[in-house]
């Protein structure tokens, strides 16, 4: 029991050392973009692009080009690698903000409807838990369920057992939840079926030749349901759902197929 009332504060300890690190890395960015010009935008960019044309697939890397295509006026690929950020790192708070602006200064964007405060809640929750904090906690629970375990087998055997059988029960809970979701989480990092919209496209009821539904402006962001040929089928954050030129979006997950 010692152990674990050791552990416990070090594994919170950790999870904000890890967090305290990438925030100050993006402090000292916005600190100094705040006085870039155009230029040394450009130059930044040229300098990061390479990485990630490489196949670097790093948070702050797609935060950073973010930055730069928004200051350069792309918003589309602004919008592009902030979702790149959030799918690598949920709980990249500047990332998050910076979509939210985005998305609250231009009206003509596609936006989600309102959810219920508890759902905002649970997605604030969900989102908090990033892959490598979940990984963290993964190997946190394991190493309590192990001392729990511990605990149960050599408890005295003249002493009532409720103790270790709780610790146990709670251990092995946290432990399947916690795996659960970094398991759901590592799929969607792979698997991610939203894109956005780079280019001005027109949203048709069907491939190539239906009937138009809606303009889409850069920045827009879709979710992907099928593909027919040059086409593709996707999902509006309203419900909305119709046919689009995929030469026209690109997917969050650098290199999907469908």
């Amino acid at each position: 029991m010692n152990r674990t009332l050791i552990l416990l504060p070090l594994f919170f300890w950790l999870s904000a050392l890890g967090a305290q690190s990438y925030s100050d890395s993006i402090q000292t960015l916005s600190g100094a973009a705040n006085g870039n010009s155009q230029t040394e935008y450009a130059a930044t960019l040229a300098r990061l692009e390479p990485l990630a044309e490489k196949g670097v697939r790093n948070a702050d890397l797609y935060y950073d080009l973010g930055v730069c295509y928004y200051h350069l006026g792309d918003r589309g690929k602004a919008v592009l690698n902030f979702l790149r950020t959030l799918n690598i790192d949920s709980a990249h708070k500047q990332a998050r903000e910076n979509l939210n602006y985005i998305h609250t200064t231009d009206p003509d964007l596609p936006r989600e409807p309102r959810q219920p405060y508890l759902a905002q809640l649970f997605l604030r929750i969900y989102n908090f838990f990033s892959l490598n904090r979940l990984a963290l906690m993964v190997l946190v629970c394991a190493l309590l369920n192990t001392l729990s375990l511990h605990l149960l087998f050599h408890y005295p055997l003249d002493k009532e057992r409720g103790l270790p059988v709780l610790l146990v029960l709670i251990s092995s809970i946290l432990l399947l939840g916690s795996g659960g979701t970094l398991l759901v989480k590592h799929h969607r990092w792979l698997h991610n079926s939203r894109a956005v919209v780079l280019e001005a496209v027109e949203l048709r009821a069907a491939p190539a030749s239906g009937r138009m539904l809606k303009d889409l402006p850069p920045a827009s962001t879709v979710t992907v349901k099928q593909a027919s040929g040059q086409q593709f089928q996707v999902i509006l954050p309203d419900g909305l759902s119709g046919w689009i030129d995929r030469q026209a979006v690109e997917m969050v997950v650098p290199g999907q197929k469908f």
